[in-house]
């Protein structure tokens, strides 16, 4: 399964504890984030994220 990481600046850490939370989880699945956030939960929890461009 594909699961897409999204947070808003003021949500990250809340996103990079779910993600340590679940980190077993998710190690399981494809993850995709937008370039901020997957660089900051691939640093902080070690998961492969594919990190794009976010849309404005």
């Amino acid at each position: 399964m594909k699961i897409a990481l999204i947070a808003h600046d003021k949500k990250k850490k809340d996103m990079i504890e779910l993600a340590k939370k679940y980190q077993n989880l998710l190690s399981r699945h494809e993850l995709i984030a937008t370039g901020t956030t997957g660089t900051l939960l691939t640093k902080e929890t070690g998961l492969p994220i594919a990190c794009y461009l976010s849309a404005h």
